[in-house]
């Protein structure tokens, strides 16, 4: 993670020498690259640590609580639902300021997840059942968010930004807001973590052992939704990263919940900075959309873990 910081901070478009980006760290020298580093480059790399960790955290929580090892908040249409929000707002059909925008996101996107959990809870679902359903859900949701676009005639950068993830605004008022909400997040988390032991054996014997799987199911979905809808605001739909972060963790750290959380907020996390990295520098000064390079990464895993289901 230290070396990606690195280079977040250090490479990019611009002429300027090592020796100018430490004087602009430092604020020293040209102001001009002063405002590069702590106004462009720093926020984007804070943002996306914010916003991979978050998606990183979502992803293990579905998956968790739904037994699905499909389970991602993008590719399940959750994160949709901030989309959709975003979308009426780029069109002009609601004018909102930043924090409405960030409270509007959230809210769109517990709608969604609220609706999963119901979904879930009504119906005994299998793990591909579940991911069938929750990708018809996330389908919907894009369909739906660019009809809306369409209808504004919306710039086309920012329809990729909204569809395929962009960090190109990133900026410290997006900080203050994931910081607070992710640290909130994953602080529920760990406490709501040993609830998911007896939920990973099953609703019956859940109940059997005192916990009660539509509840904790409830509360986890409505935790995902919160990220969800705040990594959308920031970034737009980057996709795979929640699918990708678990199975990861799961192979260096083990199954215990606990240590999932943090394994895969911290792999989604890195994930995401890597992806933002490449997509900034592969083709610089032109920028990749930071979702097809998670998408590389995570459809051919999605792809292999599809396989494997029964």
């Amino acid at each position: 993670m230290a070396s990606l910081i690195l280079i977040g901070i250090f490479a990019g478009p611009t002429n300027s020498s090592f020796e100018d980006t430490v004087n602009g760290l430092m604020f020293s020298g040209d102001g001009v690259m002063s405002t590069i580093v702590w106004d462009i480059r720093i926020p984007r790399i804070v943002v996306c640590l914010l916003v991979g960790g978050g998606l990183g955290l979502a992803g293990v929580l579905i998956q968790l609580s739904t037994r699905s090892p499909l389970g991602d908040p993008n590719l399940f249409g959750i994160g949709g639902g901030a989309a959709i929000f975003l979308a009426t707002v780029a069109a002009g059909i609601i004018s909102v300021g930043q924090f409405g925008m960030f409270l509007g996101c959230i809210v769109s996107s517990v709608f969604v997840g609220m609706f999963l959990a119901k979904l879930i809870s009504s119906i005994d679902l299998s793990p591909t059942k579940l991911a069938i359903m929750g990708i018809a859900v996330g389908a919907l949701t894009i369909t739906i968010g660019t009809s809306v676009i369409s209808y504004g005639r919306v710039f086309p950068t920012q329809v990729v930004g909204l569809v395929s993830g962009s960090f190109t605004s990133s900026n410290w008022t997006m900080i203050y807001y994931l910081f607070p909400t992710f640290s909130i997040a994953i602080l529920t988390s760990v406490i709501f973590s040993h609830k998911f032991y007896p939920i990973m054996l099953g609703d019956i014997v859940s109940r059997s052992l005192g916990v009660n799987p539509l509840k904790t199911r409830t509360i986890t979905m409505g935790l995902v939704g919160i990220l969800s809808g705040a990594s959308v605001y920031a970034a737009g739909l980057v996709g795979f990263v929640g699918l990708t972060s678990p199975h990861i963790a799961k192979r260096i750290i083990g199954k215990t919940p606990s240590n999932l959380i943090f394994g895969s907020s911290l792999i989604g996390a890195i994930t995401t900075l890597f992806a933002d990295q490449l997509s900034r520098l592969l083709f610089a000064p032109t920028e990749l959309p930071v979702g097809m390079v998670t998408t590389a990464i995570g459809a051919p895993m999605m792809m292999y873990l599809a396989t494997k289901l029964k």
